[in-house]
């Protein structure tokens, strides 16, 4: 099998069968087959001898052969048997074997055969495993990294169907390991950390890894400060453990480039050479040159090249490249080291063979935005201005493919600086701005991150002040006093929390007071800009006819008008902004409190209030990412409501959805009480609709009626309301939001019983309606 060394370690090795080495000793599988008994006993044993021989160490061709002949007889005999989770193994460990042998499409062949098995029956577990071994099939190079990436998502909701919240863990690390190699680094993270909060649940103590990744993937996001948090944690706990694999490597190595970001290079250093020590000690020639060009770029920034250059060439001889990969790291430095010596001829030959190895090969486990940024750098430095702008284009449309922020601010600035350089100074200014603009996106992003961070540290903290006190009460205080410290908790806890909903109700309200000063605020100022432009035109009228050789300044004077209705849009769409920045803090809030909290009832309504400031916000964040700044789609919209409710009550499985809605945009004045009525009905219908595991629909409608009204139809099919309720006298909060919200809309409210509960809600558009093209 190939193998492919990168920035990060694929542990491929761990977790990919059902079991590498039989639970039953071999000696004792052998006499069970030996006795010839037709039975599922004797079928599970050729299969755990199959796997044996699959993957006994030191293993030869004939080994292999011998394990699809014990894999052929477990079949016949649970074909005899119609032992169906039997076929199954079978078709497994074929795929297993021939994939061992080379011969990839039987390999491929045998694998849809144990999917569908495995899926038809509902075996979630071993459908799990099979797709997390065929991530073999692909490496991480081109297109074939999000077919691998496919497979780990396939193999987590297998084992989230399983209930098995380990593998979970796992397969969340290993897709926001592959995540960051497309630099997909918001992604990577969220997944980071719903694996480091699994595997916290199960009492795991081997976190190195994840906080390694939380650590490097920080960083790329330009959050250096949680990179070298999370660096440091991971250091701690290897070394704890006494590491001694390949691992250690890269952490050290990450760590490393963290220290690099934050300027200190003396700490940068130490760890690189610690990170270079361990790659020589396991002589992986790719780690080595990786390494050696960390530490050549740290001399570059202490001015250094030549010193760079002897260090790198001498590194490049002792361990020549091998891959595309290694070769990328080489030209890449090598054209670095060139232009900073000024010696072009050299830089551009290494940048020549850079560019024509990512054309043909690929960029590999490498990021592509640094490539790139070299080699935009060297072209500005060389003056290939042309070549510069075409490679600025290009690494502009990769990063927004990948959604990497910090890559996007980094192409604005050089695209700034190639303006500047060719007095293109409109566009420079133009470039900068969306530079600031991201880095201010990417400080939102930090703000959200370290407000989790402290999170995670308070809930460390806390864990182990309990620890100390439960030590301590059990020397000290008898029952008696352990009933009043349990009483006195249990008050503190409700205490903090109506404290705590008072806090949230404060935030709403000066939330809500807060919107309504900029809305003020803002109409005030167009008013006097609008007077102002009246007043020149006025002007203007005037002059035209008495000179005519001042229709130049009523053109100037037009262009400022033009100007301050740009300007009137940015500052809408800035307020968008800010109130969608300031829900979703409130939603972190919420979510902050809810952690703390054990009474089911008040987690239930911590994340119904999480859902309605979703829906609030949701409006705001389509404002300000959309030209229209007064009207929403409501088919988008609609759909991302129920979307987020399905996910967030994780009934994916359970639960389908049907939605029409006609092609339409409604004033924001009346999407919002309609994404509110919407969140309250999808939320019942999750919430008490389909207990256990049953399965159901939910159906929501908007169309429009003959008399120009609308009428929004949502329903479910599941068991309906309870016989002793009555819908339209029922004093609950999400009935008396419906209500609520109707009334204020003027729609006429309808709640039926048949086959399960159905909404219908009819209302006019006073506004205009906004066909969508």
């Amino acid at each position: 099998m190939k193998r492919f060394i990168f920035l990060i370690v694929l542990c491929l090795s761990t977790g990919f069968v059902v079991a590498q080495s039989p639970a039953v000793p071999v000696q004792t599988l052998r006499t069970i087959v030996s006795r010839n008994v037709a039975d599922t006993n004797r079928v599970n044993a050729l299969l755990d001898l199959s796997r044996y021989y699959i993957f006994k160490p030191g293993e030869h061709a004939h080994d292999l052969d011998t394990a699809l002949l014990m894999t052929r007889q477990a079949r016949f005999l649970s074909q005899s048997l119609q032992y169906s989770k039997g076929l199954a193994l079978a078709d497994f460990n074929t795929f297993l074997a021939l994939f061992e042998k080379g011969d990839n499409p039987q390999a491929h062949a045998f694998s849809k055969r144990a999917i569908e098995r495995f899926t038809r029956h509902g075996y979630w577990q071993e459908l799990g495993v099979l797709y997390e071994n065929m991530t073999r099939f692909y490496t991480i190079e081109g297109d074939e990294l999000q077919k691998k990436i496919d497979c780990y998502q396939n193999a987590m909701m297998a084992f989230r169907r399983a209930g098995n919240k380990g593998k979970q863990a796992d397969i969340y690390k290993e897709l926001a390991d592959h995540h960051q190699i497309q630099e997909n680094y918001t992604q990577a993270l969220i997944e980071l950390q719903q694996s480091l909060t699994l595997s916290r649940e199960l009492g795991r103590t081997d976190l190195e890894r994840i906080y390694d990744l939380m650590g490097f993937v920080s960083s790329k996001l330009g959050d250096y400060k949680e990179g070298l948090t999370y660096g440091l944690l991971a250091v701690k706990i290897a070394e704890a453990r006494n590491d001694t694999s390949i691992q250690l490597c890269t952490t050290y190595n990450r760590l490393g480039l963290t220290y690099f970001a934050l300027g200190q290079f003396k700490q940068a250093d130490a760890y690189f050479q610690k990170s270079i020590k361990v790659a020589r000690y396991f002589k992986e020639n790719a780690y080595v040159l990786n390494l050696a060009g960390n530490i050549a770029k740290l001399l570059l920034q202490e001015r250094k090249p030549q010193t760079a250059l002897r260090f790198f060439r001498q590194q490049v001889q002792r361990y020549p490249p091998v891959t595309a990969e290694s070769k990328l790291i080489v030209a890449h430095r090598f054209m670095d080291i060139y232009a900073e010596l000024n010696d072009f001829r050299q830089a551009q030959q290494q940048c020549d063979h850079l560019l024509d190895i990512l054309a043909k090969k690929g960029n590999g486990g490498i990021g592509a935005a640094p490539l790139y940024e070299s080699t935009i750098r060297f072209l500005i430095k060389s003056k290939q201005y042309p070549l510069a702008h075409d490679y600025l284009q290009l690494n502009e449309a990769q990063c927004r493919k990948n959604g990497s922020i910090t890559g996007l601010a980094k192409n604005n600035l050089l695209w700034f600086k190639l303006d500047s350089i060719q007095a293109r100074y409109h566009s420079a200014i133009q470039h900068y701005q969306q530079y600031m603009v991201l880095q201010d996106s990417l400080l939102n992003v930090t703000k959200s991150r370290q407000i989790a961070q402290l999170e995670i540290q308070y809930e460390s903290e806390k864990k182990d002040q309990d620890l100390k006190l439960k030590q301590q009460s059990i020397q000290l205080l008898t029952k008696q006093s352990q009933l009043q410290q349990n009483q006195l908790h249990q008050a503190a806890i409700m205490r903090n929390s109506i404290i705590a909903g008072a806090v949230l109700l404060a935030l709403l309200l000066a939330l809500g007071y807060n919107r309504y000063q900029l809305k003020q605020r803002n109409n005030q100022l167009l008013e006097a800009k609008q007077i102002e432009i009246n007043l020149k035109n006025r002007s203007l009228e005037q002059i035209v006819q008495e000179k005519d050789h001042l229709l130049i300044d009523k053109e100037q004077l037009l262009l400022d008008k033009d100007q301050l209705l740009e300007e009137r849009e940015w500052m809408l769409k800035e307020i968008h902004h800010r109130v969608k920045n300031n829900l979703q803090i409130i939603t972190s809030l919420l979510h902050s409190q809810g952690s703390f909290l054990k009474n089911s009832e008040a987690l239930a309504a911590i994340r119904e209030s999480q859902n309605r400031v979703y829906v609030m916000a949701l409006i705001h964040q389509k404002l300000y990412l959309s030209d229209r700044l007064s009207s929403i789609a409501m088919d988008e919209y609609i759909r991302e409501i129920v979307d987020y409710l399905i996910t967030t009550f994780n009934k994916g499985d359970q639960v389908q959805k049907k939605i029409v809605v006609a092609p339409v945009s409604f004033d924001v004045t009346l999407a919002v009480p309609l994404g509110l009525i919407l969140n309250e009905v999808v939320t019942n219908s999750l919430k008490f609709a389909f207990p256990a595991t049953r399965p159901g629909t939910i159906t929501i409608e908007l169309r429009l009626e003959a008399d120009q009204s609308y009428r929004l139809i949502m329903g479910d099919d599941g068991i309906g309301f309870p016989a002793d309720l009555n819908p339209g006298q029922s004093r609950t909060l999400g009935l008396s939001l419906i209500r609520g919200l109707s009334e204020q809309i003027e729609g006429m409210l309808e709640i039926c019983r048949q086959n399960g509960v159905q909404i219908r809600l009819t209302f006019v558009e006073d506004k205009k309606v906004h066909p969508l093209v």
